[in-house]
């Protein structure tokens, strides 16, 4: 039958830009996402529409990396001897190391990465082989309607100065994570989560990179959640007077062993990456490379340090909001999903957002308001010792040395070298 129209049944609409589909399914496949949730991402961020053979033919000719095209087997075995190795108490298995090499582009069968890892780090398995533990606590269900929702925060001390037994060094984490989604919105080294201006600045830049403040915020009972606990409440009342605190708590408040969100998260912090950052620092004790009596080692560890265990923590975040969660048929919220799937896209998981948005003018206002109170935020999250007299003379240093890479690997030896020369500059 002639068709004068030239339309075939389907709709017409706009195809996107090469770049724009290269982009969105790279990203994709970094996540590992399905089939169909690529289509459902694709309709959604780029009003895309189309079917599974189509995203295929996409997929080829965009040459978008996957499991089933990977590398020769030579790249293959170093990329995960190389990922391996940076794993010096072989603490993680082949989905954690699969997944950090996805991250990067790198993408490889999970089979082929047991197989490497057992050709050449077999005696890791047997060092992640479960044991058996009782559990001492009742186990209830997890609850929350949708992202932002009830955001979970605590603080991290298995670097602080009595676990490091390096003088006053101390290295304490804090977190901000989303109970429903599982997805983690911050984690940040500072140099003191016990006191309460601390953690209020800390919340403030929290408020400030987020743009939103949660229906709930959750943490532990302690002293330092003061200023944080006055700054939800204050917020939430301006910018959501519509949602009764009889319905929805403003703020809650829990044993520690209760605040099952983040603290479990800890221990996966601890067992994928905490311990390895331990070995790394405590290296220069068990060296003698550091010397707590040298008035300037404590300052020049953190100007060091601190950028190099942030962007751990950095890679740890985007490894946790990129991996995917264990399926749990019984579990209220979303489960077997990729937490940033579900942040980004809570309509996939029958949720909705529940951001309260804040303006900046009133973080700024708060901010002001807090200084002028307790001192500014540099004063309370400036590291010790580390003075802008200071920074600059080790800085100074570090250049005429020659400006070497600071890494994981070069850490300590910049350290050395600094050392050796910065009484010249001070």
């Amino acid at each position: 039958m002639p068709n004068p129209t030239g339309k075939n049944g389907y709709k017409v609409q706009d195809k996107p830009s090469d770049d724009a589909l290269r982009e969105a399914l790279t990203k994709y496949a970094s996540r590992a996402y399905s089939r169909d949730e690529k289509l459902k991402c694709l309709q959604d961020e780029l009003n895309y529409s189309i079917g599974k053979r189509t995203l295929n033919k996409l997929e080829k000719r965009l040459d978008i990396p996957s499991v089933r095209k990977p590398p020769a087997p030579e790249v293959m075995r170093q990329a995960v001897i190389d990922e391996v190795s940076k794993d010096t108490l072989q603490l993680n298995g082949p989905v954690f190391i699969q997944t950090q090499l996805r991250l990067r582009g790198v993408m490889i069968p999970r089979d082929m990465v047991r197989e490497i890892m057992h050709d050449h780090f077999d005696a890791g398995f047997t060092l992640r082989f479960p044991g058996h533990k009782k559990d001492l606590i009742p186990r209830v269900a997890l609850t929350a309607l949708d992202p932002f929702h009830e955001i979970s925060a605590d603080g991290h001390e298995k670097l602080s100065a009595q676990a490091l037994q390096m003088g006053e060094l101390s290295l304490p984490i804090y977190a901000y994570k989303d109970k429903w989604a599982d997805f983690l919105l911050l984690l940040r080294l500072i140099p003191n989560a016990r006191t309460a201006a601390a953690i209020g600045h800390l919340f403030l830049d929290f408020i400030g990179e987020t743009g939103c403040i949660p229906i709930q915020l959750t943490t532990d009972k302690g002293s330092e959640i003061g200023w944080q606990y006055a700054f939800q409440s204050t917020l939430r009342e301006a910018y959501a007077p519509n949602i009764d605190p009889a319905d929805y708590a403003v703020y809650m408040v829990l044993k520690s062993v209760h605040n099952t969100v983040i603290e479990g998260f800890w221990r996966w912090l601890r067992a994928k990456m905490g311990l390895n950052l331990k070995e790394l620092i405590t290296r220069g004790k068990r060296e003698r490379i550091f010397d707590s009596n040298v008035p300037f080692h404590v300052p020049l560890f953190y100007w060091i340090f601190v950028p190099v265990i942030q962007q751990q923590l950095d890679e740890f975040r985007i490894w946790w909001n990129n991996h995917r969660v264990r399926l749990q048929h019984e579990k209220d919220m979303p489960s077997g999903h990729i937490p940033a799937h579900a942040f980004e896209h809570p309509t996939h998981f029958a949720g909705l957002d529940c951001r309260i948005r804040v303006p900046q003018a009133a973080v700024d206002e708060l901010r002001e308001y807090l200084t002028e109170d307790v001192g500014s935020r540099e004063s309370h999250l400036r590291w010790p010792g580390l003075t802008v007299e200071v920074e600059q003379a080790i800085k100074t240093a570090w250049e005429d040395v020659g400006s070497p890479e600071i890494s994981v690997e070069s850490a300590w030896n910049v350290f050395q070298n600094l050392s050796d020369v910065l009484d010249n500059y001070l």
